[in-house]
């Protein structure tokens, strides 16, 4: 990603896990050559200079929890320096694994401690939480939901709710569920909760954006910035 001028405040600044580093084509802070177009997929939205509608920055690390980012965030990952009109959060999902267990109970506290961690550094600035993205992990045609069994997507739904009531209690939160962008009918299955899937173009393993997956996505977010942003300008373009 071409560097920023240092005189230059960010219009969004993403957190988050593999997904948001995934927006750099990297894993882990090493090149992955399938999530190259990535890249050109974030510059072509979040970089001006590319003829992006806004100039943003993604800081994501795989694997990490929530406690994994509270640390981060507490050890000068938001330094004053960075300066940014909107913070956009997207977290948890790895809260789920399986060495970890947590119940959406823990999930949620996690999150919101992160949430609230980020409200007391940047006080002026709009925090935007990205509810869990779907996951399908293990099944092969993409099957979020089964009769008669609670799985790890009811879950991901119980942690959104719990999220989006969270923010509505506050003035500076924004919540955005970016569920029903990934997620399809399909018709052979039959119709309704039961026949919604992800689809392999969206998500190849079901967890993390294909490159299309992040277009629609980020077109959708450059939507709320609109909302958010109307009226302020960057400065320094």
């Amino acid at each position: 990603m071409p560097k920023k001028s240092p005189f230059r405040e960010l219009d969004v600044v993403f957190f988050g896990d593999s997904i948001t580093e995934g927006w750099r084509g990297t894993s882990f802070g090493q090149a992955v050559k399938k999530k190259q177009e990535n890249t050109q997929v974030f510059e072509g939205l979040f970089d001006m200079d590319s003829g992006g509608d806004y100039d943003g920055l993604a800081l994501g690390i795989a694997g990490d929890k929530s406690p994994n980012l509270l640390w981060r965030l507490q050890h000068g990952e938001m330094p004053k320096s960075l300066k940014s009109k909107v913070f956009w959060l997207l977290i948890g999902t790895n809260d789920f694994l399986k060495e970890n267990n947590c119940s959406e109970e823990v999930v949620i506290m996690g999150i919101e401690r992160v949430i609230e961690e980020m409200m007391s550094l940047r006080p002026s600035s709009t925090i935007v939480v990205n509810g869990l993205l779907p996951r399908a992990t293990g099944r092969e045609n993409g099957e979020l939901y089964k009769k008669n069994e609670k799985n790890l997507m009811d879950a991901i739904d119980t942690v959104n709710r719990q999220l989006e009531e969270f923010c509505s209690s506050r003035d500076d939160l924004v919540y955005f569920d970016a569920t029903e962008l990934f997620v399809e009918e399909d018709l052979k299955i039959g119709k309704g909760r039961y026949a919604k899937v992800i689809p392999q173009e969206l998500m190849e393993d079901r967890l993390h954006p294909t490159a299309l997956g992040y277009k629609k996505w980020g077109q959708e977010i450059v939507k709320e910035l609109k909302k958010i942003l109307d009226g302020q300008l960057t400065i320094e373009r």
